[in-house]
């Protein structure tokens, strides 16, 4: 019984090292500080919705596999007479369609597993754009969390810098009690910005399909993205899948035209012999006659018609859509870009040169006390200006990105 416990015991630790030894790189990921591309690499490997896509293109790649014509029959015969005699043989029977219907169909079939593809790629773009905001807007409310509490301590320092002058100036006391009113103010600013950094390592955690609850994303802050180089939508995801839709919807308008021709039915039967009947061999060849009911291939022949003519607008109206759409994120992207490289460039340097410069003289009025408050403050306040800017920016090409073919394609 011993032995037995013993035995059962190490059977539960092995199997608890090995629990570990599966989560371990994922809480490893969760804990350390990891980088965007890191991140996005994890994404491609453990998003359901990509597997989704991954498996819907599969799925349409399989259907587009081979000619589709009907099996053929196999039957057995057996004919007796009043005298008991008995004859026995065989069938086979095999309808073919019009060869244009068959190679149509395979051409509809073949386009449409090629835009299932595109639809795919279009919609892992947007998965990694969106899991690209997300690592943004967190790397974004760790530097405010941080730029805030570095705001607090200059209004607490100008705070007790001020309390000399207002005892002797009305004017500077009312400055005071505003400075602990913003004061306090920042306490709410540092909870909303707490807020939404754990809305998005909630949505962090949904997009790895990871345990909400525990998992937590440490954000390193990634290099500025440049604006792809996108001279023309057409190669984009979501207009090859209009175009690929356009040449299925095309294939198979061309399969209904064919409708008005004829399919075949090629029937072989064989008799042995018997007392009944010599050995017997029959060969059979049926047509259709589709012009019968005329009216069956003209419905399906004009139905595809306008299928055809729909995707032909709905393709030109995309195609204008995502020019413009392009047009106006690349303007937003090159304005974004230079607010952003004047803030960092220009306006911050200046702003922490002022703020050295004041940090250290004794406001005695309250003008004096006005300019330092805000000299010192304007050194955060404009990196703060400097990340709404940085987010806004990197979204703005994170957009751009998903109409720009091979960013985020996954071989």
């Amino acid at each position: 019984m011993a032995y037995l416990c013993m035995m059962k015991q190490r059977t539960h630790f092995k199997f608890f090292i090995l629990y570990i030894m599966l989560l371990a790189p994922l809480e490893l990921f969760a804990q350390s500080k990891v980088s965007l591309k890191d991140f996005l690499d994890r994404i491609q490997n453990q998003n359901l919705d990509i597997k989704v896509e991954s498996a819907k293109a599969d799925a349409a790649k399989s259907r587009a596999i081979g000619v589709k014509i009907p099996e053929p029959m196999v039957g057995a015969i057996q004919m007796t007479d009043q005298s008991g005699s008995t004859t026995r043989g065989f069938e086979i029977s095999q309808t073919v369609p019009f060869p244009t219907k068959v190679t149509a169909d395979l051409n509809a079939r073949d386009y449409e597993a090629k835009s299932q593809n595109e639809m795919s790629l279009a919609e892992r773009n947007e998965i990694l754009a969106r899991a690209k905001n997300v690592y943004l807007a967190l790397w974004a409310a760790q530097e405010k969390s941080s730029l805030l509490l570095e705001k607090k301590k200059i209004i607490k320092g100008h705070i007790s810098l001020s309390r000399s002058t207002a005892r002797s100036d009305s004017f500077a006391a009312v400055h005071v009690i505003k400075a602990e009113y913003d004061f306090d103010y920042l306490d709410n600013e540092i909870a909303e910005i707490d807020q939404a950094l754990r809305s998005q390592q909630i949505e962090a955690a949904i997009l790895l399909n990871a345990d909400v609850n525990t998992f937590k994303l440490v954000t390193t802050e990634p290099e500025i993205s440049s604006v792809p180089k996108i001279e023309s939508v057409d190669s984009s995801p979501q207009l090859q899948a209009q175009k690929f839709n356009l040449e299925s919807l095309r294939s198979k308008e061309f399969a209904a035209k064919s409708m008005w021709l004829p399919d075949f039915n090629f029937r072989y039967r064989q008799l042995e012999q018997s007392s009944m009947l010599p050995r017997y061999n029959e060969l059979m060849v049926n047509i259709t006659l589709p012009f019968v009911y005329f009216w069956q291939p003209y419905s399906e022949s004009s139905a595809a018609t306008s299928e055809r003519l729909s995707a032909e607008y709905q393709l030109q109206k995309q195609e204008r859509a995502l020019t413009g759409t392009r047009a106006i994120l690349l303007s937003k992207a090159e304005s974004l870009k230079k607010q952003l490289d004047n803030v960092r460039q220009n306006l911050i340097p200046k702003a922490e040169r002022r703020m050295k410069l004041v940090q250290n003289l004794a406001p005695r009025d309250i003008e004096t006390l006005q300019d330092h408050r805000e000299a010192m403050e304007a050194f955060p306040d404009l990196k703060l200006k400097a990340v709404d800017l940085r987010l806004e920016y990197e979204r703005t090409v994170f957009e751009l990105e998903k109409y720009h073919r091979g960013t985020n394609e996954k071989n």
